[in-house]
């Protein structure tokens, strides 16, 4: 079986697929796709797999844009950090979900359940999934409860100037450059961040759009950004997030 994994998270990506081949080595993943864009372009130059993992939000829009771009005809399964999206809208249509992390026994499951289907199965219309991701996305996350020693404190996300990802650990820094320890991935917080004010740069690092100070040009088309409070450490746009961040700047 063929499967293409869509997938913005590259560490995430590699461990589906090492799930995948531990239930089943037969399967061959033929692509991991971090984009909509490049989504699109592979449809257009290649044939449609046997099956499709889909993240529902990837680093340049929702998958709901590739649906109204390209006629999938492959049986997908939906993959998301979140729980809260209408989940039985998509069993209906005789999809199934997998709320990440992901788990190996939801995966068995889910593959068992595309055998029982095969025959059957129906894609929903893109305009059932576009309803469904848009009346479903979470709500950003507007404060963080902070530990200090004995002691808690509470702090607003827009006071957030940026969040680091540093040897396992994720900083919040403030703009009166005060630095805590929070207890969430830098994966989990670009998705759970206000989108508006907020953005993922690059592996490392998510920044408040108000820290911004100075943008540019870098090499091999990336973006070299400035902001405030400084850091010591170079802060570049990894060049799949060049386009989407000048976007975000421009929104």
């Amino acid at each position: 079986m063929k499967v293409l994994i869509f997938e913005d998270e590259k560490h995430t990506a590699i461990h589906l697929k090492s799930l995948l081949i531990k239930i089943d080595n037969s399967i061959e993943i033929i692509d991991i796709i971090s984009s909509v864009e490049d989504g699109i372009k592979w449809y257009k130059k290649n044939k449609m797999p046997d099956l499709i993992f889909q993240d529902i939000i990837l680093t340049d829009g929702n998958c709901f844009d590739i649906f109204n771009t390209i006629n999938i005809s492959a049986p997908v399964i939906f993959t998301t950090a979140f729980s809260d999206y209408a989940i039985q809208s998509f069993q209906v249509n005789s999809i199934d979900y997998i709320v990440k992390p992901y788990d190996i026994n939801d995966i068995k499951s889910a593959l068992i359940k595309l055998k029982n289907i095969k025959n059957t199965f129906i894609l929903p219309e893109n305009n059932l999934l576009k309803e469904i991701i848009s009346n479903n996305k979470p709500t950003p996350k507007k404060r963080f409860l902070i530990k200090t020693g004995d002691n808690y404190i509470t702090i607003n996300s827009n006071d957030i100037a940026y969040i680091i990802s540093d040897e396992g650990l994720t900083f919040i820094t403030l703009f009166n450059n005060r630095k805590y320890i929070v207890e969430y991935s830098i994966v989990d917080l670009s998705k759970q961040m206000d989108t508006l004010h907020f953005f993922q740069i690059n592996r490392k690092i998510i920044i408040n759009i108000e820290s911004v100070s100075k943008i540019n040009s870098w090499f091999n088309s990336r973006l070299k950004v400035e902001i405030n409070p400084p850091i010591k450490d170079e802060i570049i746009v990894s060049r799949d997030r060049v386009k989407s961040f000048k976007q975000w700047l421009d929104s």
